[in-house]
């Protein structure tokens, strides 16, 4: 139901309600006038009476009593009126068909010995009748009493119609009132609430052109459709505001990116000339040698031509390196047994491991199975390896983990490869550079700042992803996220291979 009619059919019931009640307390007010004036009317016709039968007692007129007594019949509006005699006893009665119960000789001795009036109220066959029992005085003494009978069932019936009659007035009243308020209610308070909202919803829908009409100057509604509408321009200018704020931002994001993408350009082209500037200059100062020397020994020319093809050699990776960062791979995903990848790995730095020193520790579980493209996992892993025992001149230990579960991303488990050493670890300044191409602490000739880079971007492509960190007992740790293969569970019981150190 709409809020209008809601209060529309409150008002209204409210209205009924209280001319109800003002009916009720009216009806009951009149009720009681008019028992008090059919009371008075009795007393009154009951005082003249017996003004006449005092007279008539008091000159000895007895008969003229009964006589008046008589006439009372022709008052339709008195019912029967009663002589008594000083002993109680009915001496007249005007209607010999009234009742016995109308006979009150109690009521009578009671009046004749107290002197004082006594009204009685009875219903009788469905009427209401008022009786007054008066005394009448003689010389010295009371000499009787007269009782008059008065029907008053007029009120009860005067009452019943002035309930109809309300009742109908009522309802008719009831029925203009809902009509007037809903009338009044539809083009006061209803249409401009419809408008109102219309407003709202154009404005949540985002149309911020919608106006609501402002239908008078006056009232609350009318301001709030004012302050509707201004509202919907505010927003409007703060939209166009935004949008504008969006634009220049877009645009200095533009130039931002360029920026960056120019800085990144920028970047790697100094990389790549530093990268290659070296074995050029070797290689053109060897070049230079054999021509400035065309009588050298053949020795020479052989040491010389050696050295031009390693430098050329070296620009060769460089470029390969280059291409691996840019190009996008095609992944061979298979599942692939992790502990079984370290051990091949192993194999391959343990001369190395043995020359510099380094001890490999393995913690292999060979329910780690990642599913990845092999032979580039197997790149990541060694590059990695070959860090680390870089990282260590010195001599150390080198620890390879193998963790099923190790991580979780949009509902997908993670394996991981962990890499640590006991090396002296990444300065803090150089942790958020160890991945920009051609970024590298070590010595000139020692390494191109792509091994990592490269390596991230493979393992990225698997949907993975690389962290770094030092240790706290010092040295650095990588650790390489994998998408855990569906099947793993099944493959392996979860058990931990604890292998000895390999010298």
């Amino acid at each position: 139901m709409k809020l209008s009619a809601r209060l529309a059919l409150l008002l209204t019931l409210s209205v009924g309600v209280v001319m109800a009640v003002a009916t009720l307390i009216t009806l009951h007010q009149r009720e009681g006038r008019l028992r008090e004036a059919a009371r008075e009317e009795v007393r009154s016709h009951a005082m003249t009476l017996r003004i006449a039968l005092e007279e008539d007692y008091l000159t000895g007129r007895m008969l003229d009593a009964q006589r008046l007594i008589n006439r009372l019949r022709e008052n339709t509006g008195v019912y029967s009126v009663v002589l008594f005699d000083a002993a109680g006893e009915i001496a007249g009665i005007s209607n010999t068909l009234a009742p016995e119960e109308f006979k009150y000789r109690n009521e009578a001795r009671q009046v004749i010995a107290s002197g004082k009036t006594i009204e009685i109220g009875r219903s009788i066959g469905g009427e209401d009748y008022l009786s007054l029992v008066m005394p009448i005085e003689g010389e010295s003494r009371r000499v009787g009493a007269l009782e008059i009978v008065q029907p008053i069932s007029f009120v009860k019936k005067h009452i019943a119609r002035a309930r109809t009659d309300i009742a109908v007035t009522t309802v008719l009243v009831f029925f203009m009132i809902l009509l007037v308020v809903t009338v009044v209610m539809r083009y006061n308070l209803a249409r401009p609430i419809e408008e109102l909202l219309e407003g709202a919803v154009a404005v949540g829908r985002g149309d911020l052109n919608y106006r609501v009409i402002v239908r008078s100057r006056a009232g609350e509604l009318a301001r709030l459709a004012q302050e509707f509408n201004r509202m919907a321009d505010r927003l409007a200018e703060q939209r166009a505001a935004a949008a504008r704020e969006a634009e220049e931002r877009l645009a200095l994001e533009r130039k931002l990116r360029q920026s960056e993408q120019l800085a990144a350009v920028g970047s790697l082209a100094a990389g790549v000339a530093h990268e290659m500037g070296a074995p050029l200059q070797v290689i053109d100062g060897r070049a230079k040698q054999l021509l400035n020397h065309p009588d050298a020994t053949t020795e020479t020319r052989q040491r010389n031509l050696t050295i031009i093809r390693q430098q050329a050699e070296r620009i060769t990776r460089i470029v390969r390196q280059l291409l691996d960062l840019a190009r996008p791979y095609t992944l061979k995903l298979q599942s692939v047994q992790l502990p079984h990848l370290v051990r091949e790995t192993v194999e391959l730095i343990e001369t190395q491991a043995e020359g510099a020193g380094v001890k490999i520790e393995l913690s292999l579980d060979s329910s780690a199975v990642a599913q990845a493209d092999r032979q580039l996992i197997h790149h990541v892993l060694l590059n990695l390896c070959r860090n680390a025992i870089q990282a260590m001149p010195q001599g150390g230990w080198l620890r390879i983990e193998c963790l099923p579960g190790a991580g979780t991303k949009e509902g997908r488990r993670f394996a991981a490869l962990r890499v640590a050493d006991t090396g002296e670890g990444i300065a803090p300044e150089h942790l958020s550079q160890i991945f920009v191409p051609f970024f590298t602490t070590k010595e000139v000739g020692q390494g191109t700042g792509l091994g990592l880079p490269v390596s991230r971007r493979i393992i990225e492509e698997h949907g993975g992803w690389i962290e770094a960190a030092n240790r706290a007992e010092g040295g650095a740790v990588f650790t390489v996220y994998l998408p855990q293969a569906r099947d793993s569970a099944e493959k392996a019981a979860g058990q931990t291979l604890a292998e000895g150190a390999i010298a």
